[in-house]
């Protein structure tokens, strides 16, 4: 009997550091994680709930880095988000080994914070600047190796910032005329809300709602 307790107690010693040892190796080496390949920077669209990353990811099953942060501007920066952290610089800072893809957007902040809105006549000298940024990054992106680039729209604003909207609207057609020619993907996202504003933007008249970030995150996945 004592000899059959000794052999049981061995066997389960046996069990037991197997166990250890399998366990040991599960938790130092986890399965590999495909390194990323799309890069997102801009502005609050993307960063403020995240919820577009979010879906991405999901959708895509695989990572996918974010720079973006809210209330950054193409040009320069202001009390919310400082100039370091501009969109250009987003880019620049950010570590693109493997990044082949990079979606992206900007403007918006320039034009809400400057005093030359809402008039469009006297923010056309803004918009040109933001426009001849935008080709310069998107001159570095192409020298980076980047191979797909896509900047997502703006949809019309509501409430206190619907006043943008001719400005906007000149912008948007101006970017669908002209980004084909520069080799962006530009994703027109105004057909897509128009009507639908009161589901798609949160009550600040600006930011997509969690709804409307989805839509937005399945007019870039067409995109890509």
């Amino acid at each position: 009997m004592t000899a059959l307790f000794r052999a049981a107690r061995q066997s389960l010693s046996v069990v037991l550091v197997s166990l250890l040892c399998f366990g040991t190796a599960q938790a130092y080496n986890p399965a590999p994680v495909a390194p990323a390949d799309t890069l997102i920077v801009g502005d609050s669209v993307f960063a403020l709930s995240g919820d577009i990353h979010r879906f991405l990811e999901e959708d895509l099953n695989k990572p996918i880095k974010t720079s973006a942060r809210s209330g950054c501007q193409m040009l320069g920066g202001n009390f919310i988000c400082r100039s370091r952290y501009a969109i250009p610089a987003q880019y620049a800072n950010a570590d693109k080994r493997g990044i082949k893809t990079v979606i992206f957007n900007g403007g918006g902040n320039d034009i809400q914070l400057n005093s030359c809105a809402p008039s469009l006549s006297r923010c056309m000298p803004l918009l040109n600047d933001l426009e001849d940024r935008i080709a310069q990054l998107v001159q570095q992106m192409r020298a980076d190796g980047i191979e797909n680039i896509i900047f997502l729209g703006y949809y019309n604003a509501t409430g206190n910032a619907a006043d943008l909207r001719e400005i906007n609207t000149y912008s948007m057609n101006r970017k669908a005329a002209t980004y084909p020619g520069l080799g962006i993907t530009f994703i027109d996202v105004r057909p897509a809300f128009d009507g639908n504003e009161a589901r798609y933007i949160l009550n600040d008249g600006i930011h997509p709602t969690a709804e409307g970030s989805r839509v937005l995150a399945d007019l870039i996945k067409r995109a890509l």
